[in-house]
């Protein structure tokens, strides 16, 4: 983040704690429940994700020639790897022969081709077809027409993003990432390591679960077991950056501000928390930051696929040593435990969408988060 926003932002937090406030929209929001339960809904919501970038692995998975991951969790088989140039690579995992899965387990290592196990047509790490047992049978095959089909990829603080549709392989994420590629390239997250990666099921409406992550006002009951005593009751700085946002979720020490006693910086008095559309939340720790992303599966459930991205080297020592795993366990863990009681909460909230109960929810002023996120949603729908 830049040092005029850091300052901005802790300038606004201070007003709010001085003043018991907090940033907040013009007008509550009202959202139709028949979005979180409709099927033609959530088709058009999984089509979307399908044709805009969405994160897939963490960087630190493919950081040498012959690594890779696959992906499933979009409905859509997709590999990415590292090249023996170093270049990162994705594909479609599909087998151009007969249209077998061509890799299947989740990644690994030390690749120098891959062989599609359904008739060992096999490609190298660009993507290219290099051997088809009994070529002669394929008399006249163009076989330059039948390399992997490409996605557009990059990498950027940590992350690895693919662009799903095929028919974008020279797709442009600068201007999709802009105006948040700066402010997480400022935390310096990119030389991170993953830790604790998890992919977890849950029985409800993948919006449900982005929304928590976009509003501060159930921290102090839904999470007084874990996380509430640190954190500021209901102070918290959004900015829409359309159709991403980031947040600031003030903690209590963030008085010092008020007091004139401060000496710490933005990640010392809160969590900035950054949403990059359509469904990835990156929460910025004091010294490491986590990676959350929701993806849709049916009406009611969804995958939850995330993970912690840790320093290097710490005075703990390096990442993957005993004394460093053990700190980061601790941490980590926290992470999760809150999110265990959002997910808690979220399965309640989808069985109430279920009663009858109600046909509209209502967005407060200070959840503007949550009404951004349906209106920049609903933009991309049309």
């Amino acid at each position: 983040m830049q040092p005029a926003l850091q300052k901005e932002w802790l300038g606004r937090v201070r007003d709010h704690m001085a003043a018991r406030s907090t940033d907040m929209a013009e007008t509550v929001t009202r959202i139709d429940i028949a979005r979180y339960t409709d099927p033609q809904r959530l088709a058009a919501e999984q089509a979307l994700l399908r044709r805009t970038p969405v994160f897939v692995s963490f960087a630190s998975k493919l950081s040498k020639p012959g690594d890779y991951v696959t992906h499933d969790l979009l409905g859509l088989p997709i590999l990415v790897l590292r090249d023996m140039d170093g270049v990162l690579r994705a594909f479609l995992n599909v087998c151009r022969h007969r249209g077998a899965k061509l890799v299947w387990d989740k990644g690994g290592c030390g690749k120098r081709a891959f062989t599609c196990p359904y008739h060992a047509w096999s490609y190298d790490l660009r993507g290219t077809l290099r051997g088809i047992p009994h070529e002669a049978g394929f008399a006249g095959l163009d076989k330059t027409q039948h390399n992997l089909v490409r996605l557009a990829v990059t990498e950027a603080f940590g992350l690895v993003f693919v662009q799903p549709d095929s028919a974008l392989p020279d797709y442009d994420f600068t201007g999709f990432l802009s105006g948040i590629r700066d402010d997480l390239e400022g935390f310096g997250l990119g030389d991170h390591i993953l830790h604790d990666e998890r992919e977890i099921g849950i029985n409800c409406n993948w919006k449900v679960v982005v929304e928590g992550g976009l509003e501060t006002y159930h921290v102090q009951h839904a999470h007084k077991r874990t996380i509430a005593p640190m954190f500021a009751d209901n102070v918290a700085v959004a900015d829409r950056l359309d159709p991403h946002m980031r947040l600031y979720f003030t903690k209590r020490n963030a008085a010092e501000l008020v007091a004139g006693t401060a000496q710490g910086t933005i990640r010392d008095y809160g969590n900035p928390l950054y949403y990059i559309f359509p469904n990835l939340i990156i929460l910025v720790q004091p010294d490491h930051a986590t990676a959350m992303a929701v993806l849709p599966k049916g009406t009611d459930t969804c995958i939850v696929h995330g993970g912690a991205l840790v320093p290097p080297v710490t005075e703990k020592g390096p990442a993957g040593t005993a004394k460093a795993d053990a700190h980061w366990d601790r941490n980590v863990k926290i992470f999760w435990d809150a999110l265990d009681e959002d997910f808690q909460m979220g399965q309640a909230i989808q069985a109430g969408f279920r009663s009858g109960a109600n046909s509209h929810i209502t967005f407060g002023r200070f959840e503007q988060g949550c009404a951004w996120f349906h209106d920049s949603l609903d933009a991309r729908l049309k």
